[in-house]
């Protein structure tokens, strides 16, 4: 009988095991909440755990060069660690028994698989201020790890990604196109979207003012991080994006996801608020992470850092809306619309706090 449709594994679960040399009675079961990858923990006979990744070919149009960039920023961050510079775990990809980084089936599709590191889970939220700063050391010390790599090691994997002119434009031809027929249901959405808009000016200032281009993670949630028991981060996960960006990009990505506290798809819009105490925390576990990294320009811009990021994911979640929900994962045809509101609430929370948040960002 055949069962693939109940088990969308069946039919790769064969050609996996041959890869990389697994036994037929390996155990895979979901790992995460990814929007984007789909990720499992693979289970074998003898006790091993790795993790197995399909990347997703639709967001990542040249898997080859995430899987270069993934082998470059691995193979630097265990030289950093060797020599006593990088404090964290690093993720180790497992080559196939062909000695190939990642398995290319039949249908297009892109697997690779990671070592498993022990002892170790992910937290959705951070409830505490001390989890929001150990975060953010891990994610700038990360930063700050890479900016020995050389120049054009690291290709754009997705070019644009969070720059907030590329994506409002998309977010125009989204609104345009109306291809959902979504558009007359969006209005005060698409309002903020315009609101929005008024940050752009002051972003390509920074960029006329030399605002640094680094090697950044690019997707600096909570859970692309792995905690120990004491609630310590250990290892920085979700290499697929990293790519040339700006700290301000990871900076915000953090705040947007671990200032309020309520997740970003929470309908409960009177509980999206700004807690200035895991602000502090963030601004203060960043700094100390980055070192001697951030220039004056990156420090000062922090808070607009975070109110833009927030932004351009809300674009991002509204457009997709727009466009019937084409990119992230969804669970209702509302979600999208309702993580859009969640960040647009979020947006205009940073706007009132921006002034009061920036006087805690630590002195250079």
């Amino acid at each position: 009988m055949d069962d693939s449709r109940d088990d969308p594994l069946q039919a790769v679960r064969g050609a996996l095991a041959v890869a990389w040399g697994l036994s037929p009675r390996a155990q895979f079961s979901p790992l995460g909440n990814g929007l984007i990858n789909r990720t499992l923990l693979m289970r074998d006979e003898d006790g091993r755990q790795r993790v197995l990744q399909c990347l997703n070919a639709n967001v990542f149009p040249d898997p080859a060069m995430v899987m270069r960039n993934c082998r470059a920023v691995t193979s630097h961050l265990g030289r950093e660690r060797a020599a006593g510079r990088y404090a964290y775990s690093v993720l180790e990809l497992v080559p196939t028994l062909a000695g190939e980084s990642a398995l290319v089936l039949p249908d297009g599709t892109w697997w690779r698989m990671y070592d498993h590191v022990p002892d170790t889970h992910t937290c959705d939220a951070a409830d505490d201020p001390a989890m929001t700063r150990a975060a953010a050391r891990a994610f700038a010390a990360f930063a700050a790890a890479l900016a020995g790599l050389p120049a054009g090691s690291i290709g754009e994997v997705i070019p644009e990604f969070h720059d907030p002119v590329s994506r409002f434009r998309s977010y125009q031809t989204a609104r345009q196109a109306d291809r959902a027929g979504r558009v007359a249901e969006c209005v005060a959405e698409c309002e903020s979207a315009d609101r929005f808009a008024g940050l752009l000016p002051q972003w390509q200032a920074l960029i006329r003012r030399g605002l640094p281009s680094r090697i950044t993670h690019n997707d600096c949630k909570l859970n692309n991080l792995l905690f120990d028991d004491r609630g310590e981060a250990t290892c920085v996960v979700d290499l697929d994006t990293v790519m040339p960006g700006s700290l301000l990009f990871d900076f915000g990505d953090m705040a947007r996801t671990m200032l309020s506290p309520v997740p970003e798809d929470s309908v409960d819009l009177a509980e999206v608020r700004v807690r200035r105490d895991h602000f502090a925390a963030l601004a203060a576990g960043y700094v100390e992470g980055c070192g001697n990294l951030l220039t004056p320009l990156e420090r000062e811009h922090l808070v607009f850092g975070a109110r833009l990021v927030t932004g351009v994911i809300a674009l991002r979640f509204l457009a997709d809306h727009l466009d019937g929900d084409r990119y992230f994962r969804i669970t209702h045809p509302a979600h999208n619309l309702e993580r859009a509101r969640n960040q647009w609430a979020l947006f205009a929370a940073l706007d009132r706090d921006a002034g009061a948040l920036q006087s805690l960002v630590p002195a250079g």
